[in-house]
């Protein structure tokens, strides 16, 4: 079979599309190389691509290309099957190749106001072409799929639930020297509830701040992400309370320090007002460590028992999930949850489910 695939967040983003994409066409070349696999990207980048992957651009016309140009691409290379990985497809459907399209999440119906008006517009114009042109439609979670149904519910048609892997460098242990050197180089206490999130206003910071104040958790609280439109207030909350001596702010941090920030932690926390696929709780339970996360969207697919769940939209729901840190037995038994639900998640697993979907679109 040869497979093409949407590359552009493959080669320019570094979280969540962009893992997703790698993880999924990497995954590909690596454990089925009896197939052939296009990437179509507008541009490269230093992302490294496996030998026997081609790559196909158009940088001089990269906006209208990938819109308007790409159905030609497909046709001229013999591409059999198509998957858009983020929810966009070509606006004029190739003859010959048949399509498949990830939908991630609607959070820009969702939550709106967490949008500028021209984004929300543009958002909405690709996923309805990729609804409408798309010959499978694959969703992130069973929220996701959800969404979708009410979206689509003057026309419904079959959606398929497929989830994503994390990044394999979660899965992988530190050496305890180098974990021992990397706790001391960040000044990390023994134990700490770590929250990794980018500081936006949908993540949740300032809600989670105020119940760690009337929480009686024992741990300090690591707040790890990119800066976004809530960092400066969130430093604000802390130096204005007095949360310094207790909460710590590290930004910039790299895949394999986020691994290392996971294996020493004693819980994560991830109380997202909403996600397609809450991915910082799949990289915690990859690393080991059981999670605080929310009751909303999609969180409880993911960890289930491993879990502890809270509405992110209650503070006094939050500091209760904080304060039940405190009970070993509980944390324990979330510990021991962790086992059970990776397998749902193993990269070679989703492989094959995307190999049966292409496969009988053929």
């Amino acid at each position: 079979m040869r497979i093409g695939f949407d590359a552009k967040r493959y080669f320019h983003n570094k979280t969540g599309l962009g893992n997703y994409s790698r993880a999924l066409i990497n995954g590909f070349a690596q454990h089925h190389s009896e197939h052939e696999y296009v990437l179509f990207s507008p541009a490269t980048s230093d992302q490294q691509v496996p030998s026997n992957v081609k790559v196909v651009t158009k940088p001089n016309i990269s906006c209208l290309w990938r819109q308007y140009g790409l159905s030609n691409a497909l046709g001229k290379h013999n591409i059999q099957v198509y998957h858009g990985l983020s929810a966009e497809l070509p606006y004029i459907r190739p003859i010959k190749t048949r399509q498949v399209v990830t939908i991630h999440d609607l959070i820009f119906m969702h939550y709106p106001q967490y949008y500028k008006m021209v984004d929300r517009i543009i958002y909405a114009h690709k996923t309805g072409n990729a609804l409408q042109h798309a010959d499978r439609i694959i969703a992130s979670s069973e929220q996701t799929k959800r969404d979708l149904e009410k979206l689509m519910e003057k026309r419904p048609r079959p959606i398929d639930v497929i989830y994503q892997d994390c990044n394999p460098i979660f899965y992988n242990r530190t050496e305890s020297t180098k974990l021992d050197a990397f706790r001391t180089e960040k000044d990390l206490p023994q134990q700490f509830v770590l929250m990794v999130s980018k500081f936006e206003k949908r993540k949740n910071h300032i809600r989670v701040l105020e119940a760690y104040m009337k929480s009686k958790v024992d741990y300090p609280l690591i707040l790890v992400g990119r800066t976004g439109d809530t960092y400066t207030e969130v430093r604000q909350f802390i130096a204005t309370n007095n949360l310094d001596g207790t909460v710590r702010v590290y930004t910039n941090a790299t895949t394999t320090e986020l691994s290392m920030f996971y294996q020493l932690a004693t819980t994560s926390l991830f109380p997202s007002e909403y996600e397609g696929f809450g991915i910082p709780v799949l990289e915690s339970l990859a690393a080991g460590t059981p999670v605080l996360t929310s009751d909303q969207s999609c969180m409880q697919e993911i960890s289930k028992e491993a879990g502890i769940y809270v509405d992110p939209l209650d503070i006094d729901s939050i500091a209760d999930g904080l304060t039940k840190l405190n009970d070993q037995s509980e944390t324990s038994v979330m510990s021991s949850a962790i086992s059970s639900r990776l397998p749902h998640f193993e990269n070679k697993l989703l492989l094959e489910q995307h190999l049966n979907l292409y496969n009988e679109l053929l």
